[in-house]
């Protein structure tokens, strides 16, 4: 289980859906098939940053950080 600090970090299911090019409800499929390393908290799911970037480069997607 990640740490407190370390979630600070984590993005949500807007972020990645931004970042992979896909939709809200593709983002939430990929947690729920465990292809993106993920936790469901109160507000929705948070993803880990690492794990998006993974999927990205081994996808073919660029991974664009925000700005």
């Amino acid at each position: 289980m990640p740490s407190f600090k370390e979630l600070e970090k984590w993005l949500s299911t807007g972020q990645v859906a931004k970042r992979l090019s896909k939709s809200r409800q593709g983002v939430l499929w990929l947690a729920e098939a465990k292809k993106l390393r993920a936790v469901k908290v109160a507000c929705g799911w948070i993803f880990d940053p690492a794990s998006v970037s993974e999927y990205a480069e081994k996808h073919g997607r660029k991974g664009k950080e925000a700005r």
